[in-house]
């Protein structure tokens, strides 16, 4: 009977734990690779609220897409968020889903509101709220709903 040659390579234990630990590295890589790609979208969403949430309006408002600032003046924008009677008080990002350009960021907003009803000075509430966003010229820009 005829023996075929086989050759054999002896594997030790730590060249075992470095090809493991490589492959590992290499794998969570790639499944990170799509949030790090999204990742400067949610940093803006953030950086939005967190003006909002600070009543710095000047750079909240610089997130907004160029063509609402085109039909929307800062004073307008100043206006409208200065004569509601809700004030954000929190944003806490939750999660997102976006597409080529087109991404959906959620928050989940803490909110006050002075003398909702007669007798009650104030209410505090949270609510989850779904922000557009839309990359025009390699940006991410923030769409208000109409």
């Amino acid at each position: 009977m005829m023996k075929l040659h086989t050759l054999e390579y002896p594997v030790s234990g730590a060249r075992r734990v470095l090809v493991f630990a490589f492959l590992v590295a290499l794998l969570s890589s790639c499944a990170s690779a799509p949030k790090d790609k999204d990742g400067v979208v949610v940093k803006r969403a953030q950086e939005r609220w967190e003006a909002v949430v600070t009543g710095d309006l000047e750079t909240a408002y610089t997130y907004f897409a160029p063509g609402y600032r085109s039909s929307h003046s800062l004073i307008d924008y100043g206006v409208l968020m200065r004569t509601r009677k809700v004030t954000y008080i929190s944003a806490e990002y939750m999660d997102h889903s976006c597409e080529e350009r087109r991404c959906i960021v959620r928050f989940r907003l803490g909110f006050r509101v002075f003398a909702p009803v007669p007798g009650m000075t104030k209410y505090d509430g949270m609510q989850v709220v779904e922000d557009t966003w839309i990359k025009t010229s390699g940006e991410w820009w923030y769409l208000p709903k109409k």
